[in-house]
């Protein structure tokens, strides 16, 4: 299996570096050989490191030589699957696959790393469209299992189960959208938490250490919502945000966020966001307080709305929504088999408090009306988004 890899930053290297590790031949492309070069030594040292702890047996130069690195897209031109992971930038993007449907075989898949965009519009500008698919890999590709792969409204059946297969070869967790939606699940799920906690805030409800402590303590998630903000990048929060909202998506005010982006301050990566950081670049986890006023069913509710919604929509189901949580956001358990342990009723309940103030993007799924008023609320009632056997 040959693959070519467009853009050699820390997406693009690791998964041309999650390729080699299984075996497969990699082109990996980018504009400079001073770019190439510090994703060689990043590549060798993430090898290094699996090797060390054995999770990889073969040495990282038999790994790397498999990985051939070109500032053309000549190198290209045999490859059976091509993968783009540039910025996110549309124009950019089109411009990398113009050049990908150019040189690579007629019958070879494209496919794009891209976090939101809609693979549509991405695949429009190819001779190809119904061979151009959305696969998007978390990070660090080498160490998350998870890929969500999105078929655009071109995309052939075929393409999509030969890209569910050949994340399954690379040793990955596929979730395979059925329909496309802009931020897939993982953003979208994202957003909504996201837009909660800073409407808890800017509302004076709560205070961003009461929202992060409630997350923490409570719903016992790895890290608070500002504070996973603060170590995705506020500048990324805003423009997923952006992408998604603009591609109609419900919005609720805020201004934290930018606030703080035009404040250049950008989180983890600036050593300042929500919290301050020991160095830039250095992430240490924030001292929360134990106790939180703020109900936990209240945080996720409209994260779980968006939820309902994705399944109403027949885009996913609601074991795919929880592993792209488990997995992508290291969730200890999935979104909605927590929102089932809280109970549903509660949930709607939270979305409809908030929803009577105004709130537009509060008004309850169909979905979740209906599952509660039929007594679905979840764990305590046997059955929720999940069904429970009588203990």
């Amino acid at each position: 299996m040959r693959i070519a890899v467009v853009g050699s930053g820390t997406m693009g290297h690791g998964i041309a570096e999650v390729a080699a590790m299984a075996g497969m031949e990699v082109k990996l492309i980018d504009i400079s050989w001073d770019i190439l070069n510090r994703a060689k030594e990043r590549m060798l040292d993430s090898l290094k490191r699996l090797h060390e702890r054995g999770t990889i047996r073969e040495t990282p130069d038999t790994v790397m030589s498999r990985i051939e690195m070109s500032v053309s897209y000549d190198v290209a031109k045999d490859v059976d699957f091509a993968i783009e992971a540039v910025p996110e930038i549309l124009d950019l993007k089109r411009k990398v696959f113009q050049e990908l449907d150019r040189v690579v075989p007629k019958e070879s898949i494209l496919a794009t790393n891209t976090s939101s965009i809609p693979i549509s519009d991405i695949g429009e500008i190819t001779s190809r469209k119904e061979k151009v698919i959305g696969m998007h890999f978390f990070n660090p590709p080498p160490l998350m299992k998870l890929v969500e792969i999105i078929p655009s409204k071109y995309t052939s059946e075929d393409v999509t189960r030969s890209t569910v297969e050949l994340a399954k070869k690379m040793g990955k967790t596929p979730v395979r959208l059925r329909v496309e939606v802009p931020g897939f699940v993982s953003n979208r799920i994202f957003l909504r938490l996201l837009q909660e906690a800073c409407r808890e805030v800017e509302s004076g409800e709560a205070t961003i250490e009461e929202v992060d402590s409630s997350a923490r303590n409570k719903l016992k998630l790895p890290m608070g919502i500002f504070e996973l903000a603060d170590y995705v990048g506020l500048d990324v929060v805003v423009d997923l945000w952006k992408v998604i909202v603009e591609r109609g998506a419900s919005d609720v005010k805020c201004s934290s966020y930018k606030e703080k982006v035009d404040r250049k301050e950008l989180g983890v990566k600036t050593g300042k966001g929500f919290y301050t950081y020991p160095a830039p670049g250095k992430y240490s986890k924030v001292s929360l307080p134990a106790e939180s006023k703020v109900p936990p069913e209240r945080i996720i509710s409209l994260a779980v709305n968006e939820g309902a919604w994705l399944i109403e929509n027949n885009i996913v189901n609601a074991e795919e929504i929880d592993t792209v949580m488990r997995l992508g956001f290291n969730f200890p358990k999935g979104l909605l088999e927590i929102a089932d342990e809280l109970g549903l009723d509660k949930i709607l309940n939270a979305l409809r408090e908030i929803n009577s103030r105004g709130y537009e993007a509060y008004s309850p799924s169909p979905l979740l009306v209906k599952m509660v008023s039929q007594g679905q609320t979840g764990k305590s009632s046997g059955r929720g988004f999940y069904t429970y056997g009588k203990t």
